[in-house]
């Protein structure tokens, strides 16, 4: 398992980089990056429904697919207009309230799709709650998949190629980090959400994503625009330590969902890691954080 998900995990960071790189030449930020998103997207929909289901419950596939990529085009649309003229003020609270702004304004939207996706296939009460338990069960999927992976494109779109290299470079370390030392040195575990999750583990994860972010924020950025680094050796470590956190609650936030239905992975399309979703789990919810401590000025 350590051997594939170094030989995997490593390569696909990698690729990511080359990618991220390509797409920083093109005129308009995620030309290159949002059609691979896009499709990425649809297999993160996908294995989170197949999770749904195997709980028993059933929403309608087509409203979950449009409201998710409603979300995501109008969070790129807006984000690369918008987001880039927002973030030259000093002021966090002003970047933050505009994000806001324009992530309850698409999130209203998937919503909406998600109540005209189940009025449109309703018949006639079959089951006391049914409808409203399928209706939650699209509007979860919409928000988990598609508000928090708008996160990545509002970073890329506000704070360039950098911002959303170091997220996922921290992140993906702490993963590693974790995985490693816990399957080497691990003896307390924490959680019963996931079993093989230990403290020794935890640590060693948290030690990665500082690394990372030193590696990103402390040298990478600064040598790719030729200038010093504009960040405190203190403003990488927390930020290291708090991205780094927020990764490992996305992954124990999808650990929860597949014990919830008795599932192990979510899918078996990546040797050594399960499904799609389980390597963008712990990207879900460190994006958000990433984004506040980019508009709050900690890390530049």
């Amino acid at each position: 398992m350590l051997r594939w998900r170094l030989g995997i995990g490593i390569p696909l960071v990698a690729l990511l980089g080359l990618i991220f790189w390509f797409d920083h030449q093109l005129p308009v930020p995620g030309l290159l990056l949002m059609p691979i998103f896009l499709l990425t997207a649809f297999f993160l929909c996908r294995e989170v429904l197949s999770l749904l289901n195997a709980g028993n419950i059933f929403p309608r596939r087509s409203t979950v697919y449009i409201g998710t990529y409603w979300i995501l085009i109008c969070s790129w649309l807006a984000g690369y207009r918008t987001l880039p003229k927002v973030t030259t003020s000093e002021n966090g609270w002003e970047i933050a309230a505009t994000t806001c702004v324009l992530t309850l304004l698409v999130m209203a939207g998937g919503i909406l799709i998600a109540f005209v996706g189940e009025m449109a296939r309703f018949k006639k009460p079959e089951k006391p709650g049914l409808n409203t338990i399928n209706l939650s069960g699209a509007i979860f999927v919409i928000s988990y998949i598609g508000v928090m992976c708008s996160f990545m494109i509002m970073l890329l779109c506000a704070y360039g190629i950098g911002a959303i290299v170091s997220m996922v470079v921290t992140t993906k370390l702490c993963d590693i980090g974790a995985f490693a030392i816990g399957k080497m040195f691990g003896k307390h575990n924490f959680t019963a959400i996931s079993p093989h999750k230990t403290i020794e583990g935890g640590i060693g994860g948290l030690a990665a994503a500082v690394g990372g972010a030193w590696l990103t924020i402390g040298f990478l950025i600064p040598m790719a625009l030729h200038t010093k680094p504009a960040t405190p050796w203190w403003g990488i470590v927390i930020y290291g330590v708090v991205v780094g956190l927020a990764g490992a609650l996305g992954d124990l936030a999808e650990s929860l969902i597949k014990r919830d239905v008795q599932r192990k992975d979510s899918g078996e399309r990546v040797p050594g890691f399960g499904g799609i979703l389980d390597i963008f789990d712990s990207l879900l919810l460190a994006a958000p954080v990433a984004f506040c401590l980019w508009a709050f000025k900690l890390v530049q």
